[in-house]
């Protein structure tokens, strides 16, 4: 009888006795390899990358294996496999060799660039793989111009004996912009405000020739870091990046880019505390040097400062690998954080070897002076982030970083400074109005990298109706190779009729050198040799004037020391500045004289965007010898040094003829607070309401016609000041609320100069 049970056993039986003879028959040993196809490539080299040689057994399993492993040498476009009895068949197909690589509809970007850029070359082989990665690097390229709309579309032009040329037709496409930036759960700082701590910024008809208006992802993550670090910085650990989102257009023309915030609260300092595991460090002696105080707010960097400090000074004691860690306990109901340091031994590891990449202008020791560490050093992870931090000052790379990789031992480490180069140049051409100077023009030129040295080259001409200058100099931030000395050389001439009775001819050159005593405090050195003639006297002149013709020689030696808590040297809203400055001249020469100051200035910003400044200088010039200070030599208040006045329009002066003989004696103050007055911060435009206070007096020529009043001088007034793309422009509008009737007065005061 017929049964499907028995039917169904069988075929089973069959197809498992079948696969079993097959694997029998694939795993007979090969006997020989045969390869076909293949031109330029011998076929040793095609069977050296084989998994299979004679006399091995295969299967399905290496077939695959073979096969996959032919195709990752990129030599083939096409590869087949088959067996024939114990022989292996390898058929293949060569791939092409470059011939030549061209790039059409590129003007943005030049051809070497685009070929440097590609990393293909001609007679290297072809493959759908390097074809891919050329073409999305240079699209790459482009889309770090901010032109997210260009395309590349690659060609292949096939020529005789297998060789090709390789053709890129670009469509370079239009500028993206960032067209608007979004903020969204701020409520303790503006947009404004947040916006400002950001490297992009929004695309305006002002910014013609700005280049951070467009898109690029690094600099949209390096956003995402900054606005992290202003909140910490500001008090607030709790802060929270929810979500930052770059939105492209529909059309491809613009960017929109939102930034989600969880602010949290603002906190201050509770208790600050040190504990010491190491056996000789005095967590007491190390306390000592904190300068965190309870109740100050809290701050990320002042943190981090902290913490270089304490691993300098664990250093002293010989604990080289010292890891100290700041504990943070939060107490939310009271708002404060209580900061704890933890100093341990950290782990041993040294500094095997330390290379540099990327650097194909600067030179390499100009870097490595930054890193502050050396080869056989103990690893310190703050000093590697302090090497980040100087890269990036520095200003000569678009990017620049510190990688960390093994050694060839546990306990050895390699520094990676991998760095991509900028150009340092910059070269400007100016003209403007200034009502001290008169119609104005000026050509300056700035190399902040000279010759990968990291030398500062600069060189300026300025010629106006009331003043002609020119000047160039040289500065070396680590002269000598040190790395807290700063020296320089400048030489210079101006001609000057400012004041309208004589002319004064200068050529001058003036050594500096300058270095840091603290964190805080700075001393800078300066010796300048003038030579200088005065000149052209006018008939109307005063005969104090005209007494003092003729040509000179000052020798000076000077010295300022500066003490500057401020939080930004470039744009301060919070701190202060001290400064002492004393210059004597006599060093050989014919003029003598001894010149004291001491100023200072203080900035707080009680509500945000509103900055207060009161700064105030005191000084005076003696005689030093047996000769009079000339009056060319004395201190001429106005103008820009006491608003509401002419240049030399307060104090001593000639009661006939009017002209200013300056003084000897002399103290300014000034208060100012600055304001926005409602437009886009980006527009650079800020008010002013200012009063200017102080008088000078005591004139180094004596006689029947010189005036001399020390009564205080005020003037109180308004201004605008504009940072504009073309350059700076100040005007301010002043008047006088208390003077002499012999001070010369001038109510506005304008300075304007634009580039291009």
């Amino acid at each position: 009888m017929f049964s499907l049970k028995k039917t169904k056993k069988s075929f089973v039986l069959g197809l498992m006795l079948s696969a079993t003879l097959s694997a029998a028959a694939l795993a007979e040993a090969i006997q020989t390899i045969q390869v076909t196809g293949n031109k330029r490539i011998e076929t040793e080299t095609v069977i050296s990358n084989l998994p299979l040689k004679v006399g091995d057994s295969f299967d399905d399993l290496q077939l695959n294996q073979a096969l996959k492993d032919l195709f990752a040498t990129g030599y083939f476009t096409d590869v087949q496999i088959r067996r024939s009895g114990s022989s292996l068949i390898i058929e293949v197909i060569e791939n092409s060799l470059i011939n030549r690589i061209s790039f059409e509809g590129n003007s943005k970007l030049k051809d070497e660039k685009l070929t440097e850029e590609v990393q293909l070359r001609p007679r290297e082989v072809l493959s759908r793989t390097k074809i891919q990665a050329a073409q999305q690097r240079i699209l790459e390229i482009y889309r770090r111009m901010g032109r997210f709309d260009a395309t590349v579309e690659p060609k292949v032009i096939r020529l005789e004996e297998n060789r090709v040329d390789l053709v890129f037709e670009i469509n370079e496409g239009e500028v993206t912009y960032v067209r608007k930036i979004n903020f969204i759960g701020n409520k303790h700082f503006t947009s404004s405000r947040l916006e400002e701590q950001l490297y992009t910024k929004r695309a305006k008809w002002y910014r013609l020739w700005a280049s951070d208006d467009t898109f690029d992802p690094d600099r949209f993550t390096a956003d995402q870091q900054n606005l992290q670090q202003y909140y910490f910085d500001m008090g607030y650990p709790d802060f929270r990046l929810v979500s930052a989102v770059a939105e492209l257009s529909p059309d491809h023309k613009d960017f929109y880019l939102t930034f989600t915030v969880e602010e949290g609260e603002k906190y201050t300092y509770g208790k600050v505390n040190i504990v010491s595991h190491l056996k000789q460090v005095n967590a007491e002696d190390l306390k000592a040097l904190i300068d965190i105080q309870s109740g100050e707010q809290f701050s990320r960097k002042q943190i981090e400062r902290n913490v270089t400090l304490l691993n300098t000074n664990v250093g002293t004691y010989g604990y080289a690998f010292a890891d100290i860690q700041p504990r943070i306990e939060k107490n939310r109901e009271k708002k404060t954080v209580d900061l704890t340091f933890e100093v341990r031994e950290g782990p041993r590891v040294y500094i095997e070897r330390i290379d540099v990449v990327g650097n194909d202008r600067t030179r390499d020791e100009v870097i490595r002076r930054e890193l502050n560490m050396l080869e056989g050093d103990a690893y310190n992870s703050t000093k590697v982030k302090s090497a980040e931090k100087n890269l990036k000052d520095l200003g000569y790379f678009k990017k620049s970083e510190v990688l960390v990789e093994p050694g060839t031992a546990p306990d050895k480490a390699r520094l990676v400074v991998k760095v991509e180069e900028q150009p340092t140049g910059e070269m400007g051409v100016a003209a403007g109005f200034s009502t001290l100077d008169g119609i104005l023009g000026n050509v300056k030129f700035t190399e902040r990298n000279f010759m990968g040295t990291g030398r500062i080259v600069h060189a300026s001409i300025t010629i106006a109706r009331r003043m002609q200058e020119f000047d160039v100099g040289i500065t070396d931030p680590y002269f000598l190779g040190y790395n807290n000395l700063v020296a320089g050389i400048d030489l210079f001439r101006v001609r000057s009729t400012r004041l309208s009775s004589y002319v004064q001819a200068s050529n001058g050159v003036s050594p500096h050198i300058g270095y840091n005593i603290t964190e805080h405090l700075s001393q800078n050195l300066t010796y300048r040799l003038i030579d200088d003639r005065v000149s052209h006297i006018a008939s109307t002149a005063s005969p104090y004037i005209a007494q003092q013709a003729g040509k000179f020689l000052t020798s000076s030696f000077g010295q300022t020391l500066t003490y500057d808590r401020r939080d930004s040297r470039i744009d301060p809203t919070a701190g202060y500045a001290l400064s002492l400055s004393n210059t004597y001249a006599g060093l050989g020469g014919n003029v003598n004289y001894l010149k004291n100051t001491i100023g200072g200035t203080w900035f707080y910003s009680p509500i945000e965007d509103v900055v207060l400044n009161v700064r105030g200088s005191i000084g005076g010039i003696e005689k030093a010898g047996k000769k009079s200070i000339r009056i060319v030599d004395s201190i001429q208040l106005g103008a820009d040094t006491f608003r509401g006045f002419e240049y030399g329009g307060i104090g001593p002066r000639d009661k006939t003829t009017g002209d200013p003989l300056g003084g000897t004696r002399y103290w300014t103050g000034t208060v100012e607070t600055l304001f926005p007055i409602g437009l886009p911060n980006e527009f650079g435009v800020k008010g002013a309401l200012f009063t200017d206070f102080g008088t000078t007096w005591k004139p180094a020529v004596k006689g029947p016609q010189v005036v001399d009043n020390r009564s205080i001088r005020a003037s109180v007034g308004f201004g605008l000041s504009w940072t504009s793309p073309f350059g700076p422009l100040k005007i301010d509008y002043a008047i006088p609320v208390k003077k002499q009737k012999f001070d010369e007065t001038q109510r506005f005061l304008f300075g304007f100069s634009s580039r291009w």
